[in-house]
């Protein structure tokens, strides 16, 4: 078992790196500028691997640079998730009116439909990786608070926190000391699964022509492709890879979050 779930992690990390070395070093993968341009709608060959699109730029030259913009929203966006649930969290685990207030708010979150409520308030607030990432992580954090809140009402029930009131420290040294590093563990599951689903949501929003035209991600190509007449063209060059990144992308994080969520589960 613990064998398969190493291969969990090789795998994740392999698929991750190769992502990553896209993003942070593209001029391995591709000689050509991002705008650089040819004739429009070339067939894939030793020149272009992938083809050219509408405009004549080389469709892995767009992919290569894609990947940057997807991990910039994905990772920025499961941050902020993080953040924002984390403190959520821990304040929905308090006694009293404010635990009750911050529980009902993690409730009212977990229960709105998500998808809509992002597409109606990306339609107001303009299309930028700002504005994208701000919206996913407002409308993506109640999972992490839930977790979080049980996390901490399970860490507060133990005996040695009650020793720790009884012996006079304060309720920062007894958070600081013992209540955060109990759930840092989870947070680490909760990020890695909170990048998969920020960066789908991120695809979703950018096929649906809410994403920024300026630093197009994988979503953003599939939106062009639609809107450029790949479908009718059968160019399925154009369609198919983004498609295929954002799911090898989001399986990566997946496989390194089963991995971790066994370690935790084993310790």
């Amino acid at each position: 078992m613990t064998g398969n779930k190493k291969g969990f992690l090789i795998a994740g990390l392999l698929l991750l790196a190769l992502s990553l070395s896209m993003a942070l070093l593209p001029g391995i993968f591709t000689s050509y500028g991002q705008k650089e341009m040819f004739d429009a709608w070339l067939m894939p060959s030793k020149e272009h691997l992938l083809g050219t699109n509408s405009l004549g730029y080389d469709i892995f030259t767009e992919l290569v640079y894609g990947a940057g913009d997807t991990l910039f929203v994905g990772l920025l966006s499961s941050v902020l998730t993080m953040i924002i649930g984390s403190a959520v969290g821990v304040l929905a685990a308090q006694r009293g009116a404010a635990g009750a207030f911050f529980s009902g708010l993690i409730n009212i979150f977990m229960l709105l439909p998500r998808l809509i409520a992002l597409i109606v308030l990306a339609a107001f607030v303009g299309q930028s990786r700002a504005s994208l990432v701000l919206l996913i992580a407002l409308f993506g954090w109640a999972g992490t608070a839930r977790t979080v809140r049980a996390q901490v009402q399970r860490i507060k029930a133990q005996p040695y926190i009650e020793a720790c009131t009884v012996a006079g420290y304060s309720r920062m040294h007894t958070a600081l000391r013992h209540i955060v590093p109990g759930f840092s563990d989870v947070l680490l599951s909760r990020f890695l699964l909170g990048v998969n689903s920020c960066i789908m949501m991120e695809s979703t929003l950018s096929f649906l022509g809410f994403g920024d035209l300026y630093h197009p991600t994988w979503g953003t190509m599939v939106n062009f492709a639609y809107k450029r007449g790949a479908f009718m063209r059968g160019a399925w060059n154009y369609i198919l890879p983004p498609g295929i990144s954002v799911m090898i992308l989001s399986l990566a994080f997946y496989f390194i979050s089963v991995y971790i969520e066994h370690r935790r589960e084993v310790l």
